[in-house]
């Protein structure tokens, strides 16, 4: 069976590719560039601002301290939904509770539920409110979920900053212990040709004895059957044994590639 770690750092930065962050009614210039660092930091590049009150000033880039690129590649929107238009799951941070705020998630948990939709290749967003006000009910109405951090201290209060390098890292840690599904086993027909592949040439060699052959392939067919083998892995297997094949019947002749010279 082919073993599957934890995301490799080429499909960590590619999943956080598809992930958005969008702030909306921004107010403080120096957020704007305490956000870009974090996100560079946590492998996030796409930065989307929904009419910001806040300018792209020199504290802003005094700020981003080394993630100026991240800035510089903002995309500026008049409305929500625009910033929105291309993504397939949205969460969005919720400072209020309430019958409208439904939905609430942990930091936590959203991650939990924004990996597989990364993973498969889906864009997402996590979109924060300005400062003062959070995001409207309107606003938080475009979102599937809501995020909201509760530390259990009876002291809640986390700048915007402070809040997105809580969620995103999460979602950076999500993503980066994710195991992908194991590969599709290889289908029972598919396994018999390969056995029987296999017995030709375990013939051809004298591995297999005449005297009790069946009990050999016995023994062959738990060993590879306790491997779980995928169907990619039964196809080199049966390539081994084709190119072995070619091999005995091509002495001293240089090896050529089985493409080259068809299946057989």
């Amino acid at each position: 069976m082919e073993e599957h770690g934890p995301a490799s750092r080429p499909e960590l930065l590619q999943a956080l590719g598809r992930l958005r962050v969008v702030l909306v009614d921004t107010k403080f210039s120096p957020n704007l560039g305490a956000m870009a660092r974090i996100l560079k930091n946590l492998g996030v590049a796409d930065l989307r601002l929904v009419h910001p009150r806040a300018e792209l000033n020199k504290e802003a880039y005094t700020m981003a301290l080394g993630a100026s690129d991240v800035l510089d590649r903002a995309r500026f929107h008049a409305r929500l939904p625009e910033a929105l238009a291309d993504c397939g799951l949205v969460i969005g941070a919720s400072r209020r509770h309430g019958v409208k705020r439904r939905n609430l998630l942990s930091p936590r948990r959203a991650a939990e539920m924004l990996r597989p939709a990364l993973a498969a290749g889906e864009k997402a967003a996590v979109v924060f409110g300005s400062e003062d006000a959070g995001l409207s009910n309107d606003e938080a109405a475009l979102c599937h979920w809501l995020v909201s951090i509760h530390p259990g201290t009876g002291f809640e209060s986390l700048n915007l900053s402070h809040a997105a390098a809580i969620v995103l890292w999460e979602i950076n840690q999500a993503i980066r212990e994710w195991h992908p599904p194991p590969p599709r086993l290889a289908s029972s027909r598919n396994l018999e040709n390969m056995f029987q592949h296999l017995e030709q040439m375990l013939r051809l060699i004298g591995f297999i004895q005449e005297k009790d052959p069946r009990r050999m392939m016995l023994s062959v067919r738990h060993l590879l059957h306790r491997a779980g083998l995928s169907e990619r892995e039964v196809k080199i297997i049966r390539g081994i044994l084709r190119q072995t094949k070619w091999k005995m019947d091509h002495p001293g002749q240089e090896v050529m590639h089985p493409r080259l010279r068809g299946r057989g």
